[in-house]
């Protein structure tokens, strides 16, 4: 059977059901557009649609053996070419609103075409949003769908040049391989003839930038296109009109909810501590989240608590996130993130992992990676847009907690000078809490005998009291978290000073 036929049954039983279009919808859930599309020879159902179709209008067993045999005769000139639908998918509520939002603008069939750009660090879940989304909306693009890895970000290996992409779009659109030009210019001009007039759902997962992307969209109203990638494409929304859909991590609960997905509800609330601390290991991370919950399902009878146990114990830490029972793996996703950055970006990256607290100033990092600060800006813009670093509400530099283990894992590979970095950070703790406390403390502390800091720290200069209390409380977490956290004997004169400069600080911010 065709489209034809199968709209034909459609409309047939709807009617028989004695439904309209809009009552079928409401009991269905299908929209009015989609339905009318199938019963007008457009398209064709997915199976979850067929089945709540089916569902809505009651059919004897006779019925539906008709309808879902009708519904599996495609055309074999549309392309399908979508990845399977994950099977665990949730905790993206606004982001899948967004996207449907945006859905029903390509299907509108406006003036032009519609593009989404999906961003956000390694393992966010941003090709599960995009196949998800892409499932939930295929019926309504009748002329196919295509998808390619571009691979932008692998461990190993190039990126999918944007000129093979195209000719394997070309190839399932029907032409054949003498009509395919070789130059990815002429391909991407062919492209975008093909798809005139069609109403095409396009994928283009693991994008490296703007540049690997944008040759590959269809310039054609009523097109989709879902664009993933730890970049953020900023210069799409601004050539093409791309709504940016930035993931972060998980929240705690949307991470339990995920978690109990995977091994079961019951087993998270028998011990709801432990599946609390299991989730706060994985940083929230979807991908981490995945691995964990393949292998503690592999073994249903494992104790939660003792897994955090053992776990908490392994060195280096992402080896937790490495499982038979899952294909993902933590550090490779990151490896991919970190070879694409230029060999003074990968240094300055390696030496944040020593920065102790949870979120990071400029100076501070400047400091750490003993760089100027115009140096360290345009490093932290770099991993900002690829995703490797946030900032937070305060403008501040937040690092994952992951993403920090492998940057400790990089820079004990590389042999880079830790202890030069951990005194550098000292350093700039201290020689600025000296500078500050001419505004603060009284009398204000001596510098005599004090050594200077060591080369590369960032030095500042407060114009008031206001300025100076500022900075301290801005780097306060900072120094609380170097006072607990660093072990090393050599640096113990370093901490006796920066304990005696804060002083006055801490005495003033004590209620």
């Amino acid at each position: 059977m065709s489209e034809t036929e199968f709209g034909e049954l459609l409309r047939a039983v709807r009617l028989r059901s004695l439904l309209t279009l809009e009552g079928l919808a409401e009991v269905s859930g299908v929209s009015v557009r989609a339905i009318s599309d199938m019963e007008r020879g457009k398209s064709l159902p997915r199976q979850g649609t067929l089945a709540e179709l089916m569902a809505a209008l009651g059919l004897d067993e006779s019925e539906r053996a008709d309808l879902l045999r009708a519904s599996m005769r495609r055309d074999t000139g549309v392309p399908r070419q979508l990845p399977p639908d994950p099977a665990v998918f949730g905790a993206r509520e606004a982001e899948m609103k967004a996207a449907l939002a945006l859905t029903d603008d390509a299907s509108a069939g406006g003036r032009h075409a519609v593009v989404a750009a999906i961003s956000g660090m390694a393992g966010a879940g941003k090709t599960a949003l995009a196949v998800h989304w892409a499932h939930r909306v295929a019926d309504r693009f009748p002329d196919g769908q295509l998808y390619v890895n571009l691979r932008g970000f692998e461990k190993s290996g190039r990126p999918v040049d944007a000129g093979a992409a195209l000719g394997g779009f070309l190839r399932a659109l029907g032409a054949r391989a003498k009509q395919i030009p070789r130059g990815t210019e002429e391909r991407a001009a062919l492209f975008r003839e093909q798809v005139v007039d069609r109403r095409l759902l396009v994928v283009l997962d693991n994008a490296l930038d703007y540049e690997h992307a944008r040759p590959l969209l269809p310039a054609s109203a009523g097109c989709l296109t879902i664009v993933t990638s730890r970049s953020r494409l900023s210069a799409l929304s601004a050539t093409d009109g791309a709504a940016l859909i930035g993931l972060d991590v998980w929240s705690r609960e949307e991470a339990l909810a995920a978690l109990a997905a995977r091994i079961g509800a019951d087993r998270c609330r028998a011990e709801a501590v432990a599946a609390a601390e299991i989730v706060d290991l994985c940083g929230c991370l979807p991908l981490a989240i995945a691995v964990v919950g393949a292998r503690l399902a592999a073994e249903p009878q494992a104790s939660l608590r003792r897994a955090v146990r053992e776990w908490e114990e392994v060195r280096p830490r992402l080896d937790v996130f490495v499982s038979d029972a899952h294909p993902g793996d933590v550090r490779a996703v990151l490896c991919g993130s970190y070879r694409t950055l230029p060999d003074a970006t990968a240094r300055f990256f390696r030496a944040l992992a020593l920065h102790p607290a949870p979120t990071m100033s400029a100076e501070a990092a400047a400091s750490l990676a003993g760089v100027g600060m115009p140096q360290a800006l345009r490093h932290l813009r770099e991993l900002t847009s690829g995703s490797l670093l946030s900032r937070d509400g305060e403008g501040l530099y937040v690092l994952h907690d992951l993403v920090r283990a492998y940057a400790a894992e990089r820079a004990e590979s590389e042999g880079d000078d830790l202890l030069c970095a951990e005194i550098r950070l000292l350093d700039y703790l201290c020689h600025n809490a000296r500078s500050a406390n001419r505004y603060v403390s009284w009398p204000p502390s001596s510098a005599a005998g004090t050594p200077a800091p060591a080369p590369g720290v960032v030095r500042l200069e407060f114009g008031d009291r206001e300025e100076a209390l500022n900075w301290f409380r801005r780097e306060e977490a900072t120094e609380r978290a170097v006072l607990r956290r660093t072990a090393d004997r050599r640096l113990s004169g370093h901490l006796v000073a920066l304990t005696r400069e804060w002083a006055s600080y801490h005495s003033l911010a004590r209620p």
